[in-house]
């Protein structure tokens, strides 16, 4: 009878390691077809301000709404989370972003594109904080990590790979068709999600407190003291990591500062990009080996220094493009590490409402330090902008160490996603 105790456990934890392999799979895959399409649009643009004749005025009022609509609605996809199977919000907003974006290829008129557009945004709030949320309920063990920093690099190749191949497909088929065939991996990937995907905390739901409400549970996360000063490291450090400051002002630096051609920026922000593959991995899996916080304080220092280090190198080429891509590594790879500080100082109860709390602050603290960022740069150069986000990171490693976020606890060796004091 032991024996076939023994095969039966066996076999039960066979299938969820591979229910939770796929789930890490259809998940990263969702987040690299966002990240494709949000990578897709810049380059549409320019045809559709011709086409549906609006200006640069009426674009940047389009993408500011986008922007924070899509951040704020973070929250609003965690508050779902706790009363929802997280798979289905998953590819039911999956489904939903690729039928918005037939939409988006089919626009008449500048509402029509802004509508839809917006929409689309929508759709997609809930791959952040839910998605991060369901693949910490399936990896609480020491791959924890390594399975958050997947679902983040997935969306970085996403960004890096997408453009060359979209400029190829514009060029056949035009911005319409483009757009239209970018729609059809987000639904059937928010199908497969929904049919074959499984929450494994939805069997729980009926022991939650149903009258504990999205504001109660923020109130008990915005408490734990460690999880404000992790949320305080990310809201400083959005000045230099993430996609909307260094990869917006790099560029801007390699052209009007040092005056490369588009081809040499192209070749050194693509080196960036590839660092933004990598770092998040290499952070993930340290993170899991070592405590996050060192990991955590070790790429915020040393993206101080680099950050430093690339206008002080002038117009050398070979030091500009091997300092961009140790850049993509420090800075890109912090943002798993903290995802799993999150992970580890909150209750699976109140896990899908720490998330959402930490998406929506790096959201709006990254629309924050964009104009802040670009007006700086405006008054004293685009040297200033690189002192700016140096700034950014020396003070989130201040947060880190004031802190004390090496007192979290984390299981290395059994790793048990531990939570923390309060």
């Amino acid at each position: 009878m032991k024996s076939q105790d023994h095969v039966h456990e066996i076999a039960a934890t066979d299938d969820v390691a591979a229910r939770s392999t796929s789930t890490l799979t259809l998940i990263s895959l969702a987040h690299g077809i966002n990240h494709a399409q949000s990578a897709l649009k810049p380059l549409v643009f320019p045809l559709v301000l011709r086409e549906l004749n609006f200006g640069y005025g009426e674009l940047g009022i389009m993408l500011g709404v986008a922007s924070a609509v899509g951040g704020l609605l973070q929250l609003g996809a965690g508050a779902l989370g706790r009363i929802l199977p997280r798979h289905q919000i998953l590819g039911i907003g999956n489904a939903s972003v690729g039928v918005c974006f037939v939409f988006v290829g089919l626009a008449q008129s500048y509402f029509q594109f802004f509508f839809w557009t917006v929409m689309s945004r929508v759709g997609g709030s809930a791959q952040h904080p839910v998605g991060s949320s369901l693949l910490s309920h399936h990896f609480k063990r020491k791959k924890l990590g390594t399975a958050l920093a997947t679902h983040f690099t997935a969306g970085n190749i996403g960004t890096a790979v997408i453009p060359l191949c979209a400029a190829i497909l514009i060029s056949q088929w035009g911005w319409r068709g483009t757009t239209i065939l970018f729609a059809v991996p987000a639904i059937l990937v928010g199908l497969a999600m929904s049919i074959w995907l499984k929450d494994p905390a939805a069997k729980h739901t009926a022991n939650v407190d149903q009258t504990s409400s999205f504001w109660q549970d923020s109130g008990q996360v915005i408490a734990n003291r460690n999880l404000r000063w992790v949320l305080a490291a990310a809201i400083v450090a959005a000045g230099g990591s993430g996609h909307g400051i260094v990869s917006s002002f790099l560029p801007l630096y390699l052209n009007h500062n040092l005056g490369m051609d588009s081809t040499a920026v192209g070749v050194i922000f693509t080196l960036m990009s590839v660092g933004s593959i990598f770092g998040p991995m290499l952070g993930g899996k340290l993170a899991d080996h070592y405590h996050p916080q060192r990991i955590l304080l070790a790429a915020y220092l040393l993206s101080a220094v680099i950050t430093l280090i690339l206008p002080a190198l002038g117009a050398s080429y070979v030091g500009v493009a091997l300092t961009a891509l140790l850049l993509g590594v420090t800075a890109f790879g912090t943002h798993p590490i903290l995802q799993t500080l999150v992970a580890h100082t909150t209750s699976d109860a109140s896990r899908d409402t720490g998330f959402a709390w930490f998406y929506t602050a790096t959201f709006l603290a990254g629309a924050f330090w964009s104009p802040s960022v670009g007006y700086l740069s405006e008054w004293l150069g685009l040297k200033a902008a690189f002192g700016a986000m140096a700034l950014s990171f020396v003070l989130a490693s201040v947060c880190v160490v004031l802190g004390h976020l090496h007192e979290i606890a984390v299981d290395q060796g059994h790793g048990a996603a531990a939570h923390s004091h309060h």
